[in-house]
């Protein structure tokens, strides 16, 4: 199972840095913009935990070093190592081979008026006036909120998915343009976080077959229809009896964090074991790493008992998908088949190409190993709004249809899919 993962992994990055995404840029008339960063890891397997630590404590890891970082072998015209090689000689180290693909969360701290707040997400913020690009506000964001810095020779700037429109008022005002980026890291250990209190609360580290197969574990989130009309009251008041509430699907996640900030850390030592500080709990642990990447089983066991299961859902959840519906299009081939599709999105659409895999047709149906892409979008509480938004929404249908097919093949490419779902909704 994990060598398979490994691979359709492998493969998703790779694609990532083949696929040129739908860049969005932002109207005159709101020009905010926005970059968060994906980060992925492979986690080693415990028989190779302890060499590795060994290696690494002990300061005999080198740049040049094959059982910790890709060699430069292989070179490009301009004499420096691509993306792909470099991806394809990290895969190659038997730890990573061994090893459990992982990805970083982290839930936001809990702040008034913040509609993020508390949610889970990816590190990330909003573009300054002086940042020089969408990747230069993801890597500075990361540094600001976690102390992780992605411009070390740890990390890999593998490529970005595809630019999202962050909306208000169901659609019909633009908020910001999000950009989102990938990053690998190379090394086989993780340095402990310093999470800023005041917008992270806490990091995981979510192994990634939780999220991609064989069925990740589902919630629902109810949400107030009512939060996104203007402040009217008698408005607001007319949908919650017409319309009740949207429930959007989201992958439940197990809470047990990787770090967690100081102040909460303070506040759960004291409940759960009687220690007074963080400092006393340094005293009690080997190493800082140990106190930082928490707890005691006493500790764990007090934040398993005082806070549910993360929900993985809405904004965050659809970039989720994005990247693995990357690694749905590992050994799978769309058929040739002609699809009808009404004028208006004919240009859009056209055959899927034929894809084949070491000399042989992989299988013609869609072999799913990860949700929908479309699992973002809402159902209504009321059985008769959902109805008639199906009989309304046959444009929405159709372009669903076609995302779906467009996964793997050349058509993926010609649309920006995420933005005219939402719209057709």
């Amino acid at each position: 199972m994990s060598q398979s993962l490994l691979a359709h992994l492998q493969h998703a990055l790779i694609r990532i840095t083949t696929v040129s995404p739908r860049v969005l840029a932002s109207p005159p008339t709101q020009p905010r913009r926005a970059s968060v960063a994906l980060i992925l890891r492979i986690h080693p397997a415990v028989e190779d935990e302890a060499w590795l630590q060994g290696k690494w404590q002990n300061g005999e890891v080198r740049e040049d070093d094959a059982h910790f970082f890709p060699t430069m072998s292989q070179q490009d015209a301009n004499g420096t190592l691509s993306t792909e090689a470099r991806i394809r000689q990290f895969f190659s180290l038997p730890w990573v081979q061994r090893g459990t693909p992982e990805l970083l969360f982290i839930k936001r701290a809990v702040r008034e008026n913040d509609n993020w707040s508390s949610h889970v997400a990816f590190p990330g913020g909003r573009r300054d006036e002086g940042d020089e690009s969408d990747l230069y506000t993801a890597m500075r964001e990361t540094w600001e909120e976690m102390g992780i810095d992605l411009a070390e020779k740890e990390f890999l700037h593998v490529g970005h998915l595809e630019d999202r429109e962050i909306t208000s008022s169901l659609g019909k005002r633009l908020l910001m343009i999000l950009s989102p980026h990938i990053f690998l890291q190379l090394s086989p250990f993780s340095q402990p976080p310093s999470l800023q209190p005041s917008e992270v609360a806490a990091s995981y580290w979510v192994p990634v077959n939780l999220l991609f197969t064989p069925t990740p574990k589902w919630g629902t989130i109810e949400i107030d229809i009512a939060r996104h009309t203007p402040q009217n009251s008698v408005i607001r008041a007319l949908l919650r009896i017409l319309i009740g509430k949207m429930a959007f699907r989201s992958i439940l996640l197990p809470n047990m964090p990787t770090a967690v900030a100081e102040d909460i850390v303070d506040g759960a030592i004291q409940a759960a074991s009687g220690l007074r500080s963080r400092t006393e709990l340094v005293d009690k642990v080997a190493t800082e790493e140990d106190a930082t990447r928490l707890l005691t089983p006493s500790e764990q066991a007090y934040f398993a008992q005082n806070s549910s299961a993360l929900q993985l859902w809405g904004l965050t959840l659809g970039m989720t998908l994005d990247l693995l519906a990357h690694m749905t299009t590992y050994q799978i081939q769309h058929p040739r088949v002609p699809m009808k599709q009404p004028s208006f999105v004919q240009e859009l659409l056209e055959y899927a190409p034929s894809t084949w895999l070491m000399g042989r047709p992989a299988s013609l149906e869609l072999q799913r190993k990860a949700p929908s892409v479309l699992e973002v979008f809402p159902r209504f509480s009321y059985p008769d709004v959902n109805f008639w938004i199906w009989v309304l929404g046959w444009r929405y249908r159709v372009i669903q249809r076609g995302w779906e097919r467009s996964i793997g093949t050349e058509m993926e490419r010609r649309a920006h899919w995420s933005g005219l779902t939402l719209a057709a909704f």
